[in-house]
């Protein structure tokens, strides 16, 4: 498991939220930025 401080942040803000459209915007990130991130971090396990 080797994920990063920003995969971690982006994976909480999700579960906060349970909406990857919604903790998009809230992290002003693009959606897919943070699907690929999501895509990454559920990769490494």
């Amino acid at each position: 498991m080797n994920y990063t401080l920003n995969q971690l942040k982006i994976f909480l803000k999700i579960a906060e939220l349970k909406s990857i459209t919604k903790a998009s915007e809230s992290l002003h990130l693009t959606q897919p930025a943070v699907s690929i991130q999501l895509k990454n971090f559920q990769d490494q396990f």
